[in-house]
Formats: structure tokens, sequence, C-alpha cells
């Protein structure tokens, strides 16, 4: 008797446990559902706040980097002025004739007065841009080396080392420029549409420099 009570209470524990599988399963499907939903919540808020970032940084990038190409590129052709200056003989009362220079220093742009989040940009292109007042001391060191070592009237080493360290200024101010505006997806620079464009005039210059440099170099050694 003990024995078919035992063996009936186990069955009904059966059935009765079957019959929980459905609430068990409903329960379950339940909290993951509120867990997607808990997740997919925190995923669309996240998306949303990257995005209005990601907004921002561009718009500020755009907005710096516009200041910066103009700023460049307007001093790349004061740069090329220089670069393609071959100077005029200039006569003193009382002194023989010498060439002197018809194109002036172009200023370098006050990168500290320009407006705009510098931290939208590439590190090591702030870098890059803030070396330039660097760049352009070297510059001016080396053409007044130049200056106390050439000879009236002509002054060639004079003129050759102003017109090739400036083509290099004008060149590297280019190229920055460019980098910015890839960076803002900015249409392409005009300063290299023609022969007599300040880019083309430059790498003419920078070429013909160098090879007389080499050359110098080699007649030095012998």
């Amino acid at each position: 008797m003990a024995d078919w009570f035992i063996a009936t209470e186990g069955v009904k524990v059966v059935k009765d446990s079957a019959s929980l599988w459905p609430q068990i399963i409903t329960a379950v499907s339940s909290a993951g559902a509120a867990l997607i939903g808990v997740w997919y919540g925190q995923w669309l808020i996240t998306k949303r706040e990257e995005d209005a970032a990601a907004s921002k940084l561009s718009s500020e990038r755009l907005f710096i980097a516009t200041e910066l190409i103009f700023a460049l590129e307007l001093y790349a052709e004061g740069c090329a002025q220089v670069a393609g200056d071959k100077g005029q003989m200039v006569s003193e009362p009382n002194k023989q004739p010498e060439r002197a220079p018809c194109a002036g220093y172009p200023a370098l742009p006050d990168f500290e007065k320009v407006s705009g989040d510098w931290r939208s940009l590439p590190a090591g292109l702030i870098y890059r841009i803030r070396e330039m007042p660097v760049r352009r001391n070297e510059a001016m060191r080396a053409i007044e080396d130049a200056w106390a070592n050439s000879w009236p009237p002509d002054h060639d080493e004079f003129f050759s080392a102003r017109q090739y360290e400036f083509a290099r200024m004008g060149l590297k101010a280019i190229h920055l420029a460019k980098l910015l505006r890839k960076l803002s997806e900015l249409p392409r620079s005009r300063l290299n549409e023609s022969s007599w464009s300040a880019q083309p005039l430059m790498l003419e210059v920078l070429h013909r420099e160098r090879k007389l440099r080499v050359r110098q170099e080699i007649e030095s050694s012998l």
C-alpha cells in the first residue's frame, strides 16, 4: 500500500512539473526579452551619442581646416614670389649697381590666432603645422649665411639660397594644405592648375637648385 502511494505521488509530481515547464519557458523568455530590450535601448543611446560626437568633430575639423588651408595657401603664394624672384640691378649714387630682390619675404601665418578646435586634427598634422616657424627660422639663417658669402654685383649665392629655401617652405605649406583638404573632404587646390601656378613654379626652382647643389658638391670634392 505504501509503495503504491509513493508511486502515485511520484506520478503526480512529474505531471505537476511537466505542467510548470510552459510557465518557466515563458518567464525565461520574458526575462530575456527584457534584457535584450534594455541592451538595445542602451545601444541606441550610445550610438546617438557617438554620432553626435562624430558630427561635432567633423564640424570642428572642417572649420579649423578651412582657416588653415587659406592661410597656408596664401603663404605658399608669397613663397612662390620669392622663389621666382631673380632680382634687378639697383643703382645708388657713387656706388656700383648691385642686384637686389624685388619680392619681400611673406609673413608666416600666426597659428595662435587661428580659431577652431585644434584637438579635432590628428596630432601628427598639428605637429607639422606648428613646426613651420622653426623651418622658417632655419631658412632665414641659411639665406643670411649665403648673403654673408655672396659677391656683388650679382649676389648669386644669396639669390640661389632665397629661391631654394622659399621654394621648400612654399611646397611644405601646399603639402600641409593638401592633407587638410583630404582630411576634411574639401575640393582640390588651384595652386597647380597651370605651369605658372605656385606649385609647379616652386617645383621647378627646387629641382634646379638641388641639381646645382649636387654639382657644386661634386666639384668641391675633386
